[in-house]
């Protein structure tokens, strides 16, 4: 989260340019519940080696491919296959030892990590617990602008306690971390070539020195990035089949189909749900819609306005109820879809679930009511009649339907929306620039979170220091019940004190859910290995993949 995907109007969002041929797949009604159907998590495994194969992610570069700097589709799908954590997440949503052998935690405040020995870094250098002692200290130092930087927050030192040992040491305890270090924010890189690259470190100029399965070949910074596979990987049980991986992000939808539809594209993931008509089409591949408990990407309505009719609560809880969610999934996402009555959506529910789907399930029932909105529009008085102003990208058919949407639910229910299209080359600005939000009430985003933890997303959204909290949003009841819910290790006692944190944050309303968006994953035919889960955004899931 680092979540909040918001470069050019999320990666999400961009893909709904996607236009290409697939297989026919199974779409849910725009209503239905929540529900734990059965869904893989990966495709069958892959038998055969590939010469190569090209890969679709989002339609534009990675900002970076410096672990710590960005987190977006692009850098998630791309960079964990050359640069890999301490852990790592396999799918189903497992966290498992990856550059760390194991862990134990012989204390609340202390995590402990045994590190693999044989590891080398591609230019033959071997790791050290120094090595990973520098990376992890990268997301503490300014100067690296780590995008983690809120998770190390509460670390007290991160030490090389022997040659193969690493303990990093906590000023309270803190259960938010280990999963994180599943995340590029766990990536460890080799320091002297950081320091020798200096700011060219991450850039096509400079690139990076892993320890990955695959080597950085060549990263022209518009087109395409292509890596090679590292023949001296250290996990002989994935060992990679293809041996060079190109990824591309045209932006011309005719290239995307046609790449699709001819086999060009070994696949792509999390593509748009608008794309789903036409991704019956084609007998090139097939398409997998992912259940609704898998779901980690939820489209929600962020409030960023200080002042006026969004400033008041209750107003906030008007547009919420009044929101016909049902249509929106029909209406802008082809069917495919669950309503969002919360910000954290199934997929997330990696522990407790049944306690976790109840809560979900009383916002749920809830629903959308334009009675009671109107209602609430009563209540709020002069402060309704004010406009709310609703951030959208300019050039992408579903968001502008989703706006739609949102916008007449709202005024059938007394509320003033109005809607501002924002060019797509300027919408990131309104997530990184305060004074880009200037005159904006709410800003649209997709949102994720690769730790499969609600704890990790209220963090976000509802502290103070939260990365996803844009309008200052400070419940002290809310932040002291998440705090506590953090340095809280009794999966029973953590799940309680989150769903009283999310009830709170549900009414306050310092986001507005909207939808939660299943997985797609295209896989052309020929090809496996394939996690269909959110895994992909935190593994080396390049090197399972090969023909079949």
């Amino acid at each position: 989260m680092r979540t909040t995907i918001a470069r050019a109007a999320t990666a999400a969002l961009a893909a709904s340019l996607l236009l290409a041929g697939a297989a026919a797949a199974t779409t849910r009604s725009p209503g239905a519940a929540h529900r734990a159907t059965a869904s893989p998590v990966e495709t069958a495994p892959a038998t055969k080696s590939l010469a190569s194969l090209t890969w679709l992610v989002s339609p534009y570069p990675p900002s970076s491919i410096d672990p710590v700097k960005y987190n977006d589709y692009p850098e998630d799908i791309i960079i964990p296959n050359m640069c890999e954590s301490l852990v790592r997440q396999v799918p189903g949503m497992r966290t498992v030892p990856g550059l760390a052998q194991s862990w134990s935690t012989p204390d609340p405040r202390t995590l402990v990590f045994s590190l693999r020995h044989g590891v080398t870094f591609w230019d033959g250098k071997p790791m050290t617990a120094t090595d990973v002692v520098y990376s992890l200290k990268r997301n503490l130092d300014p100067k690296s602008q780590s995008i983690y930087a809120t998770y190390f927050g509460n670390v007290k030192s991160i030490e090389a306690t022997d040659a193969s040992t690493v303990t990093i040491r906590f000023k309270t305890p803190d259960a938010l971390l280990l999963p994180e270090l599943a995340t590029l924010g766990g990536a460890v890189v080799e320091p002297g070539y950081v320091k020798r690259e200096g700011a060219k470190f991450g850039t096509p100029a400079g690139g990076v020195m892993c320890t990955g399965p695959f080597k950085l070949k060549s990263w022209n910074g518009t087109s395409q990035l292509v890596m090679v596979r590292n023949d001296h990987y250290w996990n002989k049980t994935l060992r990679p089949k293809v041996k060079t991986m190109t990824f591309v992000w045209p932006t011309d939808p005719s290239q995307i189909s046609s790449g699709f539809r001819t086999g060009t594209f070994g696949g792509g993931f999390f593509l748009n749900a608008t794309a789903i008509p036409l991704l019956k089409t084609s007998s090139a591949g097939k398409l997998y819609i992912g259940s609704d408990s898998q779901t980690m990407a939820v489209m929600a309505l962020i409030v960023v306005g200080t002042k006026g009719a969004i400033a008041n609560p209750v107003v906030r809880r008007a547009l919420n109820v009044s929101i016909d969610r049902a249509a929106l999934i029909k209406i802008a996402e082809s069917g495919v879809g669950t309503p969002g009555y919360a910000d954290a959506s199934p997929g997330y529910f990696s522990y407790q679930r049944s306690q976790y789907a109840a809560a979900l399930a009383a916002f749920q029932k809830a629903g959308s009511d334009t009675a009671t909105a109107k209602t609430l529009v009563g209540k709020a008085g002069a402060d309704a009649k004010k406009p709310i102003v609703l951030a959208i990208p300019a050039g992408v058919q579903e968001i502008a339907d989703v706006g739609q949407v949102v916008q007449q639910s709202a005024n059938a229910a007394g509320l003033h929306v109005t809607l501002k299209t924002v060019p797509l080359d300027q919408y990131g600005a309104l997530f990184s620039d305060p004074s880009a939000r200037k005159g904006t009430d709410l800003i649209f985003t997709i949102n994720y979170d690769q730790d499969p933890d609600p704890l990790a997303v209220y963090t976000d959204v509802a502290t103070p220091h939260g990365i996803s909290n844009f309008a200052g949003y400070d419940n002290k009841t809310v932040a002291r019940l998440l705090t506590q819910a953090r340095m809280t290790t009794d999966l029973a006692k953590r799940a309680k004190l989150v769903i009283a944190a999310q009830k709170l944050v549900m009414r306050d309303l310092p986001w507005i859910p909207l939808d939660f968006r299943p997985n797609t994953t295209f896989v052309r035919n020929g090809v496996c290995g394939v996690p269909l889960d959110f895994s992909a955004m935190t593994s080396p899931w390049a090197a399972s993949v090969g023909g079949c």
